[in-house]
């Protein structure tokens, strides 16, 4: 579930539209199958995909638009699920995008927002920029 921010936090001014939600909304959920949380709700930060997708999640959100709008109108349920439901799930199950991400680059496996070598850089780019710099002299 996406929350509003304004809605949460009572501020004021108008609403957001829900395509622009992302960039500033929380995320409710349900700790579900994770049986250590104490926790009945867990709010975070919407992810960044939601409005920056990478190109594999491009292509399975417009492969999934497709197969939606050929199966919209169906009426009644199979297997338990509405038609269109059903079918979707047949459409798509062992779909794979063309372009997608490989496990292990995405960004959700990073510990922190930085890499350790993005902070060794950065470590050593302020240290010469404060070597380079002259010293305080005190007083005026």
């Amino acid at each position: 579930m996406l929350l509003r921010p304004n809605v949460v936090f009572a501020a004021a001014g108008t609403a957001l539209p829900r395509n622009k939600l992302g960039a500033c909304g929380i995320q409710a959920y349900s700790p579900g199958g994770m049986f250590w949380s104490k926790k009945s709700l867990i709010l975070r930060n919407a992810p960044h995909t939601i409005e920056n997708p990478h190109t594999g999640q491009i292509e399975a959100r417009l492969n999934f638009g497709d197969h939606a709008r050929a199966n919209a109108g169906a009426r009644g349920f199979e297997r338990g699920l509405p038609k269109v439901a059903a079918r979707l799930q047949d459409a798509l199950s062992g779909y794979r995008a063309a372009h997608r991400m490989d496990p292990s680059e995405y960004p959700s496996k990073q510990r922190g927002f930085h890499t350790m070598e993005d902070l060794d850089k950065m470590l050593k780019a302020k240290l010469a920029k404060e070597a380079a710099a002259p010293a305080y002299a005190g007083r005026f």
